[in-house]
């Protein structure tokens, strides 16, 4: 489809078409950079995410399928008419996931760069999702505002983890502290009651040996039926708690 411009039901009604030599070159050119270690979401510019295509860049972290977990249990936790907020919002899957799959809820979504926001507003305006965009550094633009949901993919691998060195094309800043992992998620949490309605709920993604941790840190900053959820592979991945 990149490279022939067809969409999938006429790759099948050609199925016996046959690339002008300009197509093969560009074919080729496409596999060194797949086989150099550049990801396919930058060179196509977009990523699937709960069955909607999202714009991504270099600018954006590439949304993962255990982040479709994140939404499932805001949307499972969210009664009607909620306030979400979304924390470090890169492309802007979690916030205009959750608008389209349910339009009454209230979505402001965050980022503390310009050109991730840029590429988030864009991808709403695409899809016709109503956000409020708010550039901040996590809660510094909301004063005393409150939501019924403040949920986050948050930079989570330690500095010196070995995957980092397979994710050198990503912003860097959207993956890892540059510390132990946990400061992004200590910040968030530590003032998340400040920023939660009364029976409102926090909602983390965070590394797969990080939820002891992270439960932790949700417990000593006063929330409570704090609980961790499994991703699909049965790993810890997204804690949970509550004002209350």
């Amino acid at each position: 489809m990149y490279i022939t411009g067809f969409n999938h039901a006429r790759l099948l009604a050609y199925d016996d078409y046959v690339l002008t030599q300009e197509q093969v070159e560009n074919y080729n050119q496409l596999v060194q950079r797949v086989q150099s270690g550049e990801p396919l979401a930058y060179i196509v510019g977009y990523k699937e995410f709960y069955s909607r295509q999202f714009k991504v860049t270099p600018a954006t972290l590439i949304p993962r399928p255990e982040t479709e977990l994140l939404v499932e249990q805001v949307l499972a936790k969210t009664q009607r008419g909620a306030k979400v907020l979304d924390l470090g919002t890169g492309s802007g899957c979690i916030a205009i996931t959750l608008k389209l799959e349910r339009s009454d809820l209230g979505v402001t979504a965050v980022d503390k760069f310009a050109d991730a926001l840029a590429v988030a507003q864009q991808n709403a305006a695409r899809m016709q999702a109503e956000i409020e965009f708010v550039c901040s550094d996590w809660y510094s633009s909301f004063e005393e505002q409150q939501f019924n949901i403040i949920v986050s993919n948050p930079p989570y691998i330690e500095v010196s983890d070995e995957h980092l060195t397979a994710l050198s094309y990503e912003p860097q800043s959207a993956l890892t502290d540059f510390g132990d992992g946990l400061s992004c998620i200590r910040n968030i949490v530590s003032l998340s009651r400040k920023h939660l309605l009364p029976d409102g709920w926090l909602m983390i993604e965070h590394g797969y040996d990080q939820g002891a941790a992270v439960r932790e840190i949700f417990i000593k900053n006063g929330l409570n039926d704090v609980t961790t959820i499994l991703d699909y592979a049965g790993l810890e991945r997204i804690t949970i708690g509550k004002n209350s």
